[in-house]
């Protein structure tokens, strides 16, 4: 392979990576990926259909759909920043407007028609009120995520226009175009359905569709755990890891690391990031809090025999009174001040990674994938200062 074929590979990989994580791209969403996505289309296509997603193309858009396989679809730790149900519905309503619209449209114009829809007899979503500053900022928070999502292009720039519709309903707020081609994709009612009507299935259907649940476990979710499946399906992915393997190397340039407890992707160090890495630890007090935290909670709790480290409620709160007497000096002032500020961070950032699952009684259980964070390697500002 010479170089240019292999820089092509590389960039087809990098291109079905970013669909991952962005599922729905246009040219004003993200031009390079578009672009990218475009010149490798066949390619990516073929590592799509090995995984059971669908690539769809209307126009200028294109998108990444997650066909549910056997039923479900596999479900990676929610954002900590996720949009709620209720600003969800609104979105909805928002798009299904967007239908009726052609050419420009304001926001005021577009809080008008939310609010008739919503109030129309035979409507399910609670109702819109524009009266409302809370319901008006949701509002605007719909508008923003279709725009992420590439259905609506603001036209204008007048940030204090917008405050002042979102703050003293004074104003059109903002000036938007819709992107048909986005819309079209995103209220695709074939995507719709699969997604609200699953098929029935059966014994027959789970097991032949175990190649494919395998790859969709391992590329959305930050680790595969053999606990984690039923006997059948962890028997047969720990046969068919070196099959794996090599299929999730071509489909995005990584590897898989195998453990006792189960299989990790590890995706390639690229110089632009991929979207579908997480970007952590970054240099920030949180981060670090909940690297250490991690390490500290593994070698104080209680090591099960698929892996996992369980501590109590109380056994929590003791790791974080050890790591506040050891590196308080270095925390923010919210965690030196601010009571339950250090375990709230370290809670948020290591579930949204799925390295840990917090139950009803505030108990910890900690992801085998954790010990990979083992043994943190964090340079401190007084060179002096031992480490632990």
């Amino acid at each position: 392979m010479n170089t240019s074929t292999s820089a092509s590979v590389r960039e087809a990989q990098q291109a079905f990576l970013g669909l991952l994580a962005q599922p729905l791209v246009t040219p004003a969403t993200n031009r390079v990926l578009h672009r990218h996505v475009l010149r490798h289309q066949r390619q990516i296509t073929e590592h799509a259909r090995r995984a059971g997603y669908r690539i769809q193309r209307v126009g200028r858009a294109v998108r990444l759909i997650r066909v549910p396989i056997a039923g479900t679809v596999t479900a990676p730790p929610r954002p900590a920043d996720a949009p709620g149900r209720r600003l969800l519905s609104l979105v909805c309503c928002l798009a299904a407007c967007c239908e009726e619209i052609s050419g420009t449209v304001t926001l005021q114009r577009l809080s008008d028609m939310v609010r008739d829809l919503t109030s129309a007899p035979g409507v399910t979503v609670t109702g819109y009120d524009p009266e409302q500053k809370p319901q008006r900022r949701l509002l605007r928070d719909a508008a923003a995520l279709l725009a992420r999502w590439g259905v609506l292009r603001r036209r204008t720039s007048d940030e204090k226009m917008l405050y002042d519709w979102t703050e003293d309903g004074a104003g059109p707020g903002a000036g938007y175009e819709v992107d048909r081609d986005a819309l079209l994709l995103l209220t695709s009612p074939d995507v719709l359905a699969a997604a609200v009507q699953p098929q029935d299935t059966d014994a027959e259907q789970i097991a032949a569709t175990r190649t494919v649940r395998q790859l969709r476990a391992l590329l959305e979710t930050p680790a595969v755990m053999y606990a984690d499946l039923d006997e059948q399906d962890a028997d047969a992915l720990r046969k068919a890891r070196g099959l794996r393997t090599a299929d999730l190397a071509q489909m995005t340039g990584g590897t898989v690391e195998a453990r006792a407890e189960g299989l990790v992707l590890v995706l390639p160090d690229d110089p632009d990031r991929s979207p579908a890495v997480a970007d952590w630890p970054r240099a920030r007090a949180a981060d670090w809090v909940a690297l250490l935290m991690a390490d500290l909670a593994g070698r104080h709790g209680t090591r099960t025999a698929s892996g996992t480290v369980v501590l109590t409620d109380r056994q929590v709160d003791e790791v974080v009174e050890d790591l506040i007497g050891w590196r308080g000096e270095y925390m923010s002032k919210d965690q030196k001040t601010v009571p339950g500020t250090v375990r709230a961070d370290a809670e948020t950032i290591l579930t949204e990674l799925g390295l840990l699952h917090v139950s009803p009684d505030q108990s910890w259980t900690l992801s085998p994938a954790a010990g990979r964070y083992r043994d943190p390697d964090i340079t401190l500002i007084d060179p002096s200062e031992t480490t632990r």
